[in-house]
C-alpha cells in the first residue's frame, strides 16, 4: 500500500500537470498543506521532495515551494573536444565562475596524484538557464603543472576554458579518463543547485593526463539528473555506474 505521502504527492502532482496549479505559483505554506491533507508536517514534506525530485517543484530557501517551470535538458558530451565536436552545450545557458587557492585534501590528493596540502587552482563554474542553476563544476590544476590565470568564461559550463588555459602554457592533455556516479547531492550543493537532498544527481569524477601519464587537471561535476543527459563514448571515457546507495 501506497504511504500517506505518496498520495499527497499524487494529489499535488495532478495538479500540476492538469494546470490547476500554474507554473510559477507559489503553493500554500507547509502548515497550510499539512492541515488541508490532515497530514502531518514531515509527511506533507516527503511528498514535497518527491515532487521535488521529479523537477516539478522547486523549494526557494526564505520564500517556499514553486511551481517549477520545466527547462530544456543540458547534454554533457564527453566526446566534445574530438574534432568536428562542439563544446558548447545544447542549450542557452550563463556560466559564472569563482577561483580560489585551495590546498590539496585526501580526496584531491588522491585524484590529482599529489601530496596532501599541495597548492592548487580551483575554479568553481555554476552555469544558469534564466534564474535556475543547471550544474556545477569545480575544476583543478596543481602548481606543480602549470601556474594559471583566470580563463574567459565562455558558452560551456564544464569547464574547458581551463584546459585550453593549460594549452596556452604548453601543456597537453593526451587522455582523459571520467568516472561517473549517481548519488543524492551534499547539502552544499543542494543549495547552490536549488534542488532538494534527496534529487538524485550524477557526479562526474574527471582527470586528464599528459603524455607521460601525469594528471594535469582534475574535475568534480554535479549534474542534476532532472535537467542534464549524459552521453559518454567508449572511445575517451572510462564509464562506471553505481547506484546511489
Amino acid at each position: 500500500m501506497a504511504n500517506r505521502y505518496e498520495h499527497v504527492a499524487d494529489d499535488l502532482r495532478r495538479l500540476i500537470v492538469t494546470g490547476a496549479l500554474p507554473v510559477g505559483e507559489r503553493l500554500p505554506a507547509e502548515q497550510e498543506l499539512a492541515s488541508r491533507y490532515k497530514v502531518s508536517t514531515p509527511t506533507l514534506r516527503n511528498a514535497l521532495e518527491v515532487l521535488q525530485s521529479e523537477g516539478l517543484v522547486e523549494k526557494r530557501h526564505g520564500s517556499g515551494n514553486f511551481i517549477r517551470r520545466p527547462g530544456q535538458r543540458i547534454t554533457y558530451a564527453s566526446d566534445r573536444h574530438e574534432a568536428g565536436r562542439s563544446p558548447i552545450p545544447n542549450v542557452a545557458v550563463s556560466v559564472s565562475l569563482e577561483t580560489a587557492l585551495v590546498k590539496a585534501d585526501a580526496r584531491l590528493s588522491l585524484l590529482l596524484a599529489v601530496r596532501a596540502g599541495s597548492p592548487l587552482a580551483e575554479y568553481a563554474f555554476i552555469s544558469h538557464q534564466g534564474a535556475a542553476p543547471r550544474s556545477l563544476a569545480r575544476v583543478y590544476v596543481p602548481h606543480a603543472v602549470a601556474r594559471l590565470g583566470v580563463p574567459d568564461v565562455n558558452e560551456s559550463p564544464w569547464g574547458d576554458s581551463v584546459r585550453q588555459l593549460l594549452s596556452g602554457a604548453g601543456v597537453r592533455v593526451m587522455a582523459t579518463a571520467e568516472r561517473v556516479t549517481a548519488r543524492f547531492p551534499t547539502a552544499w550543493e543542494a543549495h547552490t543547485l536549488h534542488i532538494s537532498t534527496r534529487a538524485p544527481v550524477l557526479a562526474v569524477e574527471r582527470t586528464s593526463t599528459d603524455a607521460g601519464d601525469r594528471v594535469v587537471e582534475a574535475a568534480l561535476l554535479v549534474l542534476p539528473g532532472d535537467r542534464t543527459d549524459a552521453l559518454f563514448t567508449k572511445r575517451s571515457v572510462t564509464q562506471e555506474l553505481e547506484a546511489a546507495g
